[in-house]
């Protein structure tokens, strides 16, 4: 049977509040323990193999210690989709240096289970890529525990901090880097899953907006299904773009594998810019240009935040500043050069 904190105090001569204090650090300001009574505890515990009863004290707490990572639309974590890979590496180096878990919830929002939210398993969530509906929104305001969200731009939802690429100006830096090369067709290609997103709908307008800034043509949001044989077309004249920019990495390299396959060269058919700038890019053929999304350092100061929430840590004795923007730069490589034909009229 296992050993209580009862056993132990009966063991070592004391009180339970004592035990407490010691091994489990309550049982209140007013109890003191002796060294050598602290050592008779502890002693008493290795003899019995005590073992704290951590659902009891978070009971006692109201804390678990668990904060709920949550995924709208969950994909799996490798080399191929290394946003992942940078998120959960920002969200743990902020959560263990703290005491804290990490729970994955990958289907809490899909499957409805809003309830989820405040039922005591987590201290807190971190929202990553949502897209909303009216349910939704009304459990968000009637969480008990602290919200936060990633990849959603400030003030989408009244009351809840938010943490986000500066996605106008990603887009303004990329439209006016294709128009140096000389590219006027160009369009925004995106997924059927994340086209639904706050965070694909603010970068889609974000470069709609960018485009008529650049004065250029009016723009294509093209959404790629997963045959990618629409392709075919920028191998022939007169193709309808001749520069892709993707909604992130994984979809940009998924368009130059289909590329490939489908014979369109890049960059000299048409150039492609993901969206991230992960270690991935530097691995795809050819090398992907791509927005430097700083999503580690994002991850980690939005679970920063949301811990401070947690803790309802004193603002003013603990200054946090809370920068929900973050400025991308963009990586240029090989995958993006000049419009078909500028070639050979500037030879």
């Amino acid at each position: 049977m296992r050993a209580t904190l009862k056993d132990v105090a009966e063991a070592a001569g004391v009180s339970p509040m004592a035990v407490s204090v010691v091994l489990n650090g309550t049982g209140g300001q007013k109890v003191t323990v002796s060294p050598d009574k602290a050592k008779l505890i502890r002693q008493a515990a290795l003899e019995l193999r005590y073992r704290p009863n951590h659902l009891a004290q978070s009971l006692r707490s109201q804390r678990t210690n668990q904060v709920a990572v949550v995924f709208q639309h969950f994909s799996d974590i490798g080399p191929q989709n290394p946003y992942h890979i940078q998120l959960l590496g920002g969200v743990t180096s902020a959560l263990f240096k703290r005491g804290y878990a990490m729970t994955l919830c990958p289907k809490m929002i899909v499957d409805g289970d809003y309830a989820s939210f405040s039922d005591g398993r987590f201290d807190g969530i971190l929202w990553c890529r949502p897209d909303f509906n009216d349910v939704s929104l009304e459990a968000i305001r009637q969480s008990h525990i602290p919200i936060v969200m990633m990849h959603v731009p400030p003030g989408t939802v009244p009351g809840v901090p938010t943490f986000c690429a500066d996605n106008e100006g990603a887009m303004r830096r990329v439209v006016e880097y294709l128009k140096s090369l000389g590219h006027e067709k160009i369009a925004f290609v995106i997924d059927p899953v994340s086209i639904r997103s706050v965070e694909g709908q603010a970068r889609s307008q974000a470069f709609i907006s960018s485009m008529a800034r650049a004065e250029l043509p009016t723009p294509d949001i093209v959404v790629f299904e997963q045959d990618h044989s629409v392709l075919l077309r920028y191998a022939e004249p007169n193709a309808p773009h001749t520069a892709l920019v993707c909604f992130s990495d994984e979809l940009a390299g998924f368009v130059l594998k289909s590329c490939k396959a489908y014979g369109v060269e890049v960059p000299k058919h048409v150039s492609v810019v993901g969206f991230d700038s992960s270690p991935f890019c530097d691995n795809t053929q050819p090398p992907l240009t791509s927005v430097n999304q700083p999503v580690r350092q994002i991850a980690e100061a939005a679970t920063n935040h949301l811990l401070s929430l947690v803790e309802q840590t004193d603002s003013a004795a603990n200054p946090l500043p809370l920068i929900s923007l973050y400025d991308c730069s963009l990586d240029v490589r090989e995958s993006t050069g000049p419009p078909p034909g500028s070639q050979d009229s500037d030879a």
